[in-house]
């Protein structure tokens, strides 16, 4: 009987690794690792997980700097066992770091001894903020009766009086950073009177170190025209995924996924353009998300006019995504030659810190009176790019 448990617990193991759930964490400056993990989790049918208590395997991208590192900790103490915590430093690592994971997850010995380690208490209030819940009680809010009971240790919310005289509840909610389509490292501070953000604070908890560069197109040295063609579809395919996956139509996003790591595996770029027309189509043409994203604006569209991401008057969410799907099929079809005598093929993103600085210093501005579904839109929208310097290049249009 016992050799039958054992059989049918290993067999259960097995069948369960089929489908992992991993929540991947991505560190500033290491979005083609991002990116090939994504692809590699599609090829095994393995599942990106939403939150730590949806996750299996907690994975790492990058090397996270202090306080990101204590994120990770967080989480990690978040997820369920059986678990497993790994991380991908090189994209070439990704297949590799995977299949150890599943192993350790197989491991009765190594899960027994977590079980018996691991914390029994419930999270503190702090654990919570990791993955854009309430955070900890700040100043304002340290007066309230602290005899009151606190469900699950997490502050009850404040009152303040709302423009109709009626007092509202005020909740410090902070966004980030490891929420899903979200940009690296990036924590909005919300402050919210019922379900509308009335004040937010943006900041990039940075990486320890920057990648050595082994991306889906080669390494440093310099790259030719197709290659930097090739990026630039990357990335206009992958912020195109954010937005519709944010958006709620799954299938788009999987589309533009699969264009996006079909173009990083080698795929022609002509027949990307081919795939991206057809996708295109569809997403100029569907009038659910013409009103999913009706009213969403990104703000004055000027501010952003040097992001390389989108024609000026792209001031909606929608305008945005849809000249991302055109900017993807001219570089493909390689009808956006340089318009000056700078070198061939130069899709460089020009000052690259000061348009970061832009964009997060507009954030608290574009937020303000919306709620948290809309803001996550605006922030994909935005298409910030938080690494220190980006390696993923796009042209910036007259």
């Amino acid at each position: 009987m016992g050799l039958r448990s054992v059989a049918l617990r290993s067999s259960l193991a097995r069948h369960a690794t089929r489908r992992v759930h991993v929540l991947v964490l991505e560190v500033p400056g290491w979005g083609e690792t991002r990116m090939r993990v994504e692809a590699e989790l599609a090829r095994r049918g393995w599942v990106p997980a939403t939150s730590p208590a949806d996750a299996d395997v907690l994975l790492v991208c990058g090397a996270p700097g202090q306080e990101l590192g204590s994120v990770c900790d967080r989480l990690w103490s978040q997820l369920p066992g059986p678990r497993a915590r790994a991380a991908v430093i090189s994209a070439s690592d990704v297949a590799s770091t995977l299949e150890r994971a599943a192993e350790e997850l197989l491991d009765d010995g190594r899960q027994h001894s977590d079980a018996r380690t691991r914390s029994r208490q419930p999270a503190e209030p702090r654990d919570a903020s990791a993955h854009g819940s309430v955070d900890e009680p700040t100043e304002h809010n340290m007066d309230m009766d602290m005899d009151m009971p606190m469900p699950g240790g997490i502050p009850l919310a404040d009152g303040a009086p709302d423009r109709d005289g009626l007092e509202m509840d005020v909740l410090h909610v902070p966004l980030g950073p490891a929420l899903p389509h979200w940009p690296a490292g990036l924590v909005v501070r919300c402050v919210l009177h019922g379900d509308v953000i009335v004040s937010a604070e943006a900041e990039v908890l940075p990486a320890a170190a920057q990648p050595s560069g082994d991306g889906p197109v080669g390494g440093d040295s310099r790259r030719s025209a197709d290659d930097e063609r090739r990026l630039a579809v990357i990335r206009c395919s992958d912020v195109a995924v954010q937005v519709l996956a944010l958006a709620g139509w799954s299938c788009a996003a999987d589309r533009a996924r699969r264009i996006r790591d079909a173009v990083a595996s080698g795929m022609a770029l002509v027949d990307a353009a081919a795939d991206l027309d057809q996708l295109a189509q569809s997403v100029g043409r569907s009038w659910a998300l013409r009103w999913t994203l009706k009213g969403i604006t990104v703000g004055d569209a000027r501010a952003h006019a040097q992001d390389g991401m989108g024609p000026r008057e792209s001031a909606t969410v929608r305008g945005r995504l849809i000249s991302w799907f055109d900017e993807a099929r001219r570089i493909a079809r390689d009808d956006t030659a340089p318009r000056d005598d700078t070198a061939e093929g130069a899709y460089e993103l020009p000052n690259t810190m000061a348009l970061q600085r832009s964009l997060l210093s507009a954030i608290p501005r574009l937020l303000n009176g919306t709620d948290v579904a809309t803001a996550r839109l605006i922030v994909a929208a935005l298409a910030i790019e938080t690494a220190p310097s980006s390696r993923l290049h796009s042209r910036a249009h007259e």
